[in-house]
């Protein structure tokens, strides 16, 4: 026995979902803890295979990643309450750290014990689009009038900023630059072994 297991399941074949349907199309449809619905509390999706209903999330990798973080912080901070059967929001541990969204939480429900929901934060949006150009579209705050958008050559730019400062290391940053370097001045190496 595991505390913990990673699958892909449909659905349809684990728990009663129907009511939701119309909305999730399909995907599994979850609360705002990543939890499903109509399951007793044990059972998390997320990634493009999960609508939080009744207001669907893009199908972005930026919106996965950002609900694998909040998961993991979840389950280090939280009592999850999986023996309840009525899936009430989960309650912080008293010796988790404080932060930001759970002041906010707080603040809400009148109550410091719930844990904060999911809250997706749009980064924006790029797109290589070939022969040293892109689209792109970064979101700097969460206004709407706060995007900086750019095309053709000032995309690019922006999309190899942003491709570069997601790198782990710096000698990653080092190797991308150089491949980048060795590629304009020698052109793509099409050979194959």
């Amino acid at each position: 026995p595991t505390p913990s297991v990673v699958d892909t399941v449909p659905p349809s074949r684990t728990y009663h979902q129907s009511e939701v349907q119309a909305t999730a199309r399909g995907r599994v449809a979850i609360d705002p803890w990543l939890r499903a619905l109509g399951s007793d509390g044990s059972i998390f999706s997320l990634g493009d295979c999960s609508c939080l209903a009744p207001a669907p999330l893009p199908a972005p990798a930026q919106v996965a990643g950002q609900q694998g973080s909040f998961l993991a912080r979840l389950f280090n901070r939280c009592d999850l309450g999986m023996e309840d059967t009525a899936l009430p929001p989960p309650q912080r541990r008293p010796d988790a750290p404080f932060s930001v969204a759970d002041a906010v939480t707080a603040l809400a429900t009148t109550s410091g014990k719930i844990a904060a929901p999911f809250q997706f934060l749009n980064l924006g949006i790029l797109a290589y689009t070939g022969s040293g150009s892109a689209l792109a579209q970064l979101q700097l705050t969460p206004a709407e009038s706060a995007r900086v958008k750019g095309t053709g050559r000032i995309g690019f730019g922006l999309w190899r900023s942003v491709y570069l400062s997601k790198q782990v290391s710096v000698r990653n940053r080092v190797l991308v630059l150089f491949d980048w370097a060795k590629a304009k001045i020698f052109g793509r190496d099409i050979t194959r072994l």
